[in-house]
């Protein structure tokens, strides 16, 4: 069952009338020189974009963050298993967190070093990748077409570094604290380990090789399985012979599954029912079933079932919820959402398929947009080929690869989208294009020369754009350590309860840093309700989150004005206020250290009652 070849080659013993730069292959050094160049400027765009978003950390940052607490000395490994988010990339983090001592004001900063890490492993992987895709110098145009000559190598390599770097900066990045750049690099390692079968005898060491890459891929992102059980049956069609591929394909099967199983057979016993993981089930009722609202889950759409212990719903104008969980975390809401939809299973309905779809696709246009000149480049070249025969027989000889690349970006498409999910996917499916696509013979070194300059700016220059936009942008100080450091000095202790109103997801940093649990907060798409309903609103909503267990409440950047203006006090020179119960923002001092910090926590202007 081979297949043609899947490798962008440079004909040798092509007449002279053609370009020799397009006849023989780019000279080692010049290779070495090129992978440099872009590795340099890999490392210096993941850097710079680490630096400028170091202080930053979503909801699920900080959901990692929580897990990763299991690793350190005294925690419970039990945390690291979560059914929506997967254990590799927080036990690094605890790794990591535990191996350096890093304190709480410092371990968000730091984590993002860590993410460089992960960029410059995905790299390595993605190096692996392409150095399959290049592996084999065999491959030729077709003799009947005299006309047209391979890409040449020189202008694969560098629109293949460009992609790469477009997915790891642009639409994975490492900006925030996730899984996602992790997993890319599995991604990468699987479809490479792929390529290598290709044509070749089946072998033992290649299949448990594959094996151990997709368990433990699965073990940093759960829809790894589903893409691990793809790649195994692409093996059989690219393999010399699939007979005896297909044992060792089961074995591949049960490697990744020995492997997956140190995270799904504790979270089965978690959960009481057999499970691989539950993020798919969480964002099809969600996404598809549309059950709102889509934080606070309080119906299931067109679910079946209802929800057991959704959140609570303490007021109603504005709303706000309250998370009474016993689990001692930063954000209950997002720590372990299965918890809010027990109760709730999936419900297919073809209208609320079709809608899903039609969002995701729109959602998709975004780093389809972004790419446009790389897929305006296929289309170019196949205009170019001489024939259709010659068109399709382009398109198929990297089918193994654009299959896969294909197959992950409808996996999301199916439920849910977003360009980190799927930037890894593109790349593997522009790349499997444009390793079978010639150029023409005449002026093939010229339109190469094009292709080459044409994708190198279009996906290079806007990320330098982002990196200056995110440095302009971003806090140059740790606010979140500031005012964490403030509420500590206002008496708010580890292990205390706060509240929250606030419009934001990445702003979480101040509990984290600080360990304290928010047990409350103002729906965040209502936020500008509750700073224009009236005072007496205000107050009893405030009231509320006191009566919860709020010691305080946190607000981001609210408005102030008339008379809920006294109420409010600044932690120090951030954007974050609080409101503490006893309606005036009275600091109990016992040292003359204590008295001065307290006032400095306020903020210059802000009132307080000092005794």
């Amino acid at each position: 069952m081979a297949t043609a070849s899947i490798t962008p080659q440079v004909q040798e013993n092509t007449p002279q009338r053609g370009p020799r730069l397009l006849q023989r292959r780019l000279p080692p050094r010049s290779v070495t020189v090129l992978r440099a160049t872009f590795w340099s400027a890999g490392i210096l765009l993941a850097s710079a974009q680490a630096w400028i978003f170091r202080y930053q950390a979503s909801s699920d940052s900080i959901s990692y963050l929580d897990m990763s607490d299991g690793v350190l000395r005294g925690s419970d490994w039990h945390r690291l298993i979560n059914g929506v988010w997967s254990p590799l990339y927080p036990l690094f983090l605890g790794i990591f967190r535990r191996t350096f001592h890093i304190s709480a004001g410092n371990e968000i900063p730091a984590s993002h070093v860590l993410n460089v890490v992960f960029f410059i492993f995905a790299f390595v992987c993605f190096e692996f990748f392409l150095r399959g895709m290049l592996r084999d110098d065999s491959g030729e145009v077709s003799s009947e077409d005299r006309a047209a000559i391979p890409l040449p190598r020189w202008t694969f390599l560098a629109a293949a570094y460009s992609l790469f770097l477009w997915a790891a900066i642009a639409a994975i990045s490492v900006a925030g604290l996730r899984a996602d750049m992790l997993v890319s690099g599995f991604e990468f390692l699987a479809v490479g380990s792929l390529i290598r079968m290709h044509r070749r005898p089946a072998t033992w060491t290649r299949y448990l090789v594959l094996g151990v890459v997709l368990g433990v891929g699965f073990l940093a992102k759960a829809p790894m399985f589903p893409v691990g059980i793809l790649i195994l049956a692409a093996t059989l069609f690219v393999v010399e012979s699939w007979r005896p591929a297909l044992k060792m394909t089961m074995a591949a099967l049960a490697l990744m599954l020995l492997i997956g199983s140190l995270y799904f057979v504790p979270l089965s016993n978690q959960q009481g029912h057999f499970t691989l993981g539950e993020s798919g089930t969480l964002n099809y009722v969600v996404h598809v079933d549309q059950a709102l609202p889509h934080w606070y889950l309080q119906t299931p759409g067109s679910a079946r079932g209802t929800f057991l212990h959704p959140p609570e719903k303490i007021f109603s104008e504005p709303p706000a919820y309250a998370f009474p969980v016993p689990i001692a975390v930063t954000h209950p809401l997002r720590y372990d959402l299965l918890y809010w939809i027990a109760g709730v299973r999936p419900h297919f309905v073809l209208g609320r398929q079709i809608a899903a779809l039609k969002t995701n696709l729109k959602a998709l246009r975004e780093p389809i947009r972004e790419i446009r000149v790389v897929l305006g480049i296929l289309l170019v070249l196949a205009f170019l080929c001489t024939n259709e025969r010659q068109v399709v027989s382009s398109a198929l000889k990297g089918w193994p690869v654009w299959l896969i690349g294909l197959a992950g970006c409808l996996m999301y498409l199916a439920i849910y989208v977003e360009p980190r999910y799927v930037g890894a996917f593109i790349t593997v499916f522009c790349l499997g294009m444009l390793v079978g696509f010639p150029v023409p013979r005449e002026n093939g070194r010229k339109i190469a020369l094009l292709i080459t300059v044409v994708v190198v700016v279009a996906l290079l220059y806007p990320l330098l754009l982002m990196t200056y936009a995110g440095y302009k942008e971003q806090p140059r100080s740790n606010v979140d350590s500031e005012a964490a450091q403030a509420l500590q000095a206002l008496g708010v202790k580890p292990g205390d309860k706060v509240a929250r109103i606030s419009p934001l997801v990445y702003d979480y940093a101040v509990e984290r840093i600080l360990r304290v649990q928010v047990v409350a907060e103002v729906d965040r798409e209502h936020v500008s309700d509750f700073w224009s309903s009236p005072f007496s609103t205000q107050q009893s909503l405030l009231r509320t989150f006191s009566s919860r267990g709020a010691k305080v409440v946190i607000a981001t950047s609210p408005k102030l004005g008339g008379e809920n203006q006294s109420e409010w006090a600044r932690l120090g020179s951030t954007q974050y206020w609080v409101w503490r119960a006893n309606g005036q923002q009275r600091v109990d001092c016992f040292s003359r250290s204590n008295c001065a910090a307290a006032l400095r926590a306020l903020g210059d202007g802000e009132r307080a009652s000092i005794f």
